[in-house]
């Protein structure tokens, strides 16, 4: 399978990156300056290394136009289905890996899917054409295509032979491998797999797992594996890049005999070779895929930037910036477990921004996928790539200038509507007990401070007069003299006028016995301070607010935006699910084509399958139930026919630049899923330097674009990752 890696990655340098614009820069030491930018195309760029060391990369390729590319949003692609069950993970919801193609061509261009030897196109695997694809990326199921290697073909109109562009990619049965075969003692390995990771261990104990063994000769294995971890129903993901060396991957530690990292220490292993096996049957014997690697003594330092990087770049003249990163790193400085990004000037890193969430390295060259709609920011004249490993990030960064006609977003367009999204913000009490027959407990004082904060950045970048939309989990246990915090927190800071909530699942908690501190209640009164609220809200709007389902849900008009909120109407005892009726997704129905065509955010705490982070095969956290039956499948029906439906959740406390955190519309599904990330905390940490981050979204709608800025509201600073543009269909 390493060969088959490594094939695929000089398909990506020949293929992928051959027929579109290229941009390659300077590597530099420091966090300012740098070596001088590729002048032009004629140009050969001089690469400097840390040390001294100075190379040449190869010319870059004849400029392009923007207007011809290609892309596939992965390298790798696991053609399987996922299994169909009833068991809480995927609640009888078939679900497999999808590759998504994102193309741009004249009116008259298609597609071709190829196999790799295929080089002169002549049997096409798949066909569509742009026009067939409405400017959505096309949503083709990896299962579609038997496992091999792929370029997808973008030809300029019917009868051409000859692409304008290519991208390349492989569909994979099963696989297991490491980034590198050789590692120190102290270096972070990074693994990543291709597999089933549907929780099917009650049907007989089927289940994918993980095993770390010394190498074995003969092959043969048992219990004498030095770590193991089962792949299913853990929140791994079936692609994404692990370091071997952490104490919990997904949800859960490994079960190990090895040391593993401790906190705050590198892990040091023992010289020897070793062996990473992927099992396909709970036991022993199904041997699905192994990757092998060697460990020598010795340290391996801090990292080095990357040697080249490239970039296929589109849009950067209106703006924004998508397209396609290569990192390319020398044979004898990859030493770095993760690539991190920077806008910069030319005098350093951009002030007031976050860096780019750092990427798992999975292999050498490295794909790096920052670049899907993002906006460029005043000031940003080049991207600049760190390194990072076990000893933080690098001392030297690989420099790129953006193209000349690059601009910032935004200097040339009217807001019509701005507004912002916390989520998750968990205002209340916990540690409760009876005193003198009373209920008491002790506030969360960090949730309480990190709603203020928030509310106090909104003052400072939108004003005190902004609306604010809390996507649900407002209180941590929906008691009455939580939500009473909430209010007296959103009165001292001057927005009890602008802020409207929606109901998450701890907001309901009142329904659940909870020790002698709390007797359950029924639903309807465990939800009545939200209901109340309701009411009350559309009092005083008048005829702003239409609301159904006895306050449960309401369609709201600020500013001229219409912003309809979905919630839960009972609770079954699950503690996490949203339960939606027949009769809520008509009323959604019936709203949105009372508005067809107009920019509209639709609101549910929980997320829907297979959208955004969380939700992924193998995660879990779509909890959504329709008429009792845990699938989401007819409100994606609804909202698909609004492409101008933006589906906002929250819920999975995720970063807003991580894998997933938002996921772009497609041929499959026609809308924009949003995650809100989690104001109160967020579970996953992946940005440098940072401990813990607070976050949530600011929203500016323009005449033909809408725009999600994320924030860290406790530092006030912008993610690089999370800023996002969207055209409206």
């Amino acid at each position: 399978m390493r060969n088959k890696v490594l094939k695929m990655s000089a398909m990506i340098l020949a293929a992928g990156l051959s027929c579109t614009f290229l941009l390659a820069g300077c590597s530099a030491s420091g966090n300012s300056g740098g070596g001088s930018a590729l002048g032009s195309e004629s140009e050969k760029p001089v690469v400097s290394v840390s040390g001294g060391q100075t190379g040449q990369s190869e010319a870059a390729q004849e400029p392009v136009s923007t207007e011809w590319y290609i892309r596939t949003d992965a390298q790798m692609y696991y053609g399987g289905s996922y299994n169909a069950d009833e068991s809480w993970l995927t609640g009888g919801t078939d679900s497999q890996q999808t590759v998504y193609i994102t193309a741009s061509g004249g009116s008259g261009a298609w597609v071709g899917i190829y196999k790799a030897e295929d080089t002169n196109f002549q049997k096409a695997e798949k066909t569509y054409t742009l026009a067939e694809a409405e400017g959505f990326r096309y949503a083709l199921p990896a299962n579609a295509l038997s496992a091999g290697d792929y370029v997808a073909a973008l030809f300029p109109a019917e009868g051409a032979s000859v692409p304008r562009a290519t991208a390349a990619f492989t569909v994979t049965d099963s696989a297991v491998m490491t980034n590198k075969t050789q590692y120190f003692q102290n270096e972070q390995i990074v693994f990543s797999f291709y597999a089933d990771t549907t929780n099917t261990s009650d049907n007989g104990g089927s289940y994918r797992w993980l095993g770390l063994y010394k190498k074995q000769d003969g092959g043969t294995y048992g219990g004498d594996y030095l770590k193991w971890v089962t792949l299913c129903g853990n929140q791994l993901i079936s692609g994404q890049g692990y370091i071997l060396q952490e104490n919990k991957v997904g949800s859960v530690g490994w079960s190990s005999t090895y040391p593993v990292r401790a906190a705050n220490a590198e892990a040091v292993w023992e010289p020897g070779s070793y062996e990473l096996v992927l099992f396909g049957d709970g036991g022993y014997t199904n041997v699905l895929d192994k990757a092998e690697f060697t460990v020598t003594a010795g340290r391996a330092g801090k990292a080095y930037a990357p040697e080249a990087v490239y970039m296929n770049v589109y849009g950067a003249e209106k703006g924004v910036l998508s397209g396609e990163v290569l990192c390319s790193f020398a044979p004898d400085r990859f030493n770095a477990s993760e690539v991190v990004a920077y806008w910069a000037d030319d005098e350093g890193v951009l002030e007031g921004y976050l860096p780019f969430g750092a990427q798992r390295v999975t292999g050498n060259p490295q794909r790096y996928y920052a670049f899907e709609n993002i906006m460029i920011p005043e000031g940003a004249t080049n991207l600049r790539f760190y390194g990072k490993n076990a000893d933080g990030l690098g001392d030297s960064y690989f420099r790129v200038d953006l193209p000349e006609n690059a601009k910032a977003f935004g200097a040339d367009e009217t807001v019509l509507s701005e507004f912002a999204y916390l989520s998750d913000i968990h205002v209340g009490y916990t540690d409760y007990r009876l005193e003198n027959g009373e209920a008491v407990g002790t506030e969360v004082v960090r949730n309480s401070n990190n709603y203020a904060a928030a509310l106090n950045d909104i003052k400072t970048v939108s004003g005190a007069d902004s609306d604010v939309f809390i996507v649900g989990d407002v209180t941590e246990s929906g008691r009455e003299e939580e939500w009473t915090l909430v209010d007296k927190i959103t009165a001292e800071n001057g927005f009890e006028d602008g802020v409207y909530y929606m109901l998450g699942n701890h907001d309901y908690y009142g329904v659940y016995d909870r020790g002698d501190w709390q007797k359950g209640t029924d639903f309807a009164t465990a939800v009545s301070p939200f209901t109340d609220w309701v009411a009350d809200k559309a009092a005083a709007l008048g005829g702003a607010m239409a609301v159904g389902g006895g306050g449960l849900w309401y369609d709201v008009e600020v500013n001229g935006v219409h912003h309809i909120s979905l919630n839960t109407e009972a609770s079954d005892g699950d503690w996490v699910c949203a339960h939606l009726s027949a009769e809520q997704l008509a009323w959604l129905e019936e709203r949105l084509e009372a508005i067809k065509g107009e920019p509209v955010f639709v609101y549910l705490h929980q997320p829907l399958t297979d959208t955004t982070s969380g939700t992924l095969p193998g995660e879990g956290w779509d909890h959504v139930k329709i008429d009792g039956v845990r699938s989401a499948d007819r409100l994606k029906e609804i909202l698909g026919k609004y492409p101008n439906a933006f589906f906002v959740s929250g819920h999975n406390h995720r970063e807003l630049d991580s894998y997933r955190a938002v996921f772009p519309a497609s041929t499959a599904q026609k809308n924009n899923f949003i995650q809100t990330g989690g104001t109160a905390y967020i579970d996953k940490e992946i940005t440098p330097g940072v401990t813990l981050r607070h976050e949530g979204w600011y929203v500016r709608v323009y005449e033909d674009k809408v725009v999600f800025l994320g924030r860290e509201f406790t530092t006030g600073m912008w993610l690089s990752g999370a800023c996002y543009v969207y055209d409206l269909k």
